[in-house]
């Protein structure tokens, strides 16, 4: 997809370094199935990461499901959001969520990470 709302590699977050920065540095949010650590960045642009592991979520089928759901939030936030890194880690509450429950998670943690990062309040 092309377009302003689409999700390039240019949005990603892709070293172990980048992450480490996010984890040492940003501000977190979280609830029992998400945790969102954000910091500002250089990049002019909102940037994501995803860290959805195996004890947390459990098989590969639902760690991918849950990764789409994190990237088509992120990608129809990606607009309104301000130029901060994103770093998403599941927690074992995602195992057995809804699709909307996972939904309104993301959205509220985006916006909590944001505003606790110093920026103004995304609405989604």
């Amino acid at each position: 997809m092309t377009g302003p709302n689409s999700f390039r590699p240019s949005h990603r977050l892709h070293s172990g370094a980048e992450f480490d920065r996010v984890y040492r540095q940003g501000k977190r949010a979280g609830d029992n199935l998400f945790a969102i650590n954000a910091l500002a960045n250089a990049e002019g642009h909102a940037r994501l990461g995803m860290s959805v592991s195996y004890r947390s979520v459990g098989k590969a089928v639902r760690r991918n499901y849950i990764r789409r759901l994190i990237r088509e939030v992120f990608r129809h936030a990606l607009t309104e959001l301000p130029p901060l890194d994103y770093v998403v880690t599941s927690r074992p509450g995602a195992r057995e969520a809804t699709e909307p429950d996972i939904v309104h998670s993301l959205e509220r943690l985006l916006n909590d990470a944001t505003r606790r990062a110093g920026r103004a309040k995304v609405i989604l």
